[in-house]
């Protein structure tokens, strides 16, 4: 990544936890299309409160977000890092996030935190081949879906990545 493309600032640092199936699908969380909004898919994740660990906040926001309760032996990494961007109260906010890994047998994500935006959060499996740049997905084109990919054919990268940011600074869409 060239120092153009460093983030000047960063509001926050965030932990989210890519959540792969036996079948190959990746855990989204988000919402659908609707007549006043695209669709928007992530990763579960969330702020890392003072004084926890990324992994200690990624273990918490997986749980608070989708209801999965994992321990700290089934989180590999960080396996990458991407910093996000996006206007916020008339400034750029940008959140770096650590990014971790988890395999887990598929089961019914609901949302078990008290925020009340989190309450209406949508949940879909998707596999690697089904996403597209019309979707509402972080992935397309963008490095995160070859990190994806590799971590279904078992190549756990030995250190952390780092990823080109995400996000569009002028219109408020970010990872």
């Amino acid at each position: 990544m060239s120092a153009t493309n460093e983030p000047t600032r960063i509001d926050r640092y965030g932990a989210r936890c890519i959540v792969i199936d036996e079948q190959d699908a990746v855990l989204f969380i988000g919402r659908s299309a609707t007549p006043e909004r695209p669709a928007r898919w992530f990763l579960p994740g969330g702020g890392i409160d003072a004084g926890e660990t990324p992994a200690d906040a990624a273990v918490r926001e997986l749980f608070e977000e989708t209801g999965l309760r994992i321990g700290d032996g089934d989180l590999v990494g960080p396996v990458a890092r991407r910093a996000f961007s996006r206007p916020k109260d008339g400034a750029l906010f940008t959140q770096d996030n650590y990014l971790f890994f988890t395999r887990v047998q598929r089961y019914t994500p609901h949302v078990s935190g008290g925020d009340a935006y989190e309450q209406d959060l949508e949940f879909r499996w998707v596999r690697v081949d089904e996403l597209s740049d019309d979707g509402g997905f972080d992935t397309p084109g963008d490095p995160l879906l070859g990190l994806l990919k590799r971590l279904i054919d078992g190549d756990i990268p030995a250190e952390a990545l780092r990823l080109e940011p995400a996000g569009d600074p002028r219109d408020g869409t970010s990872v």
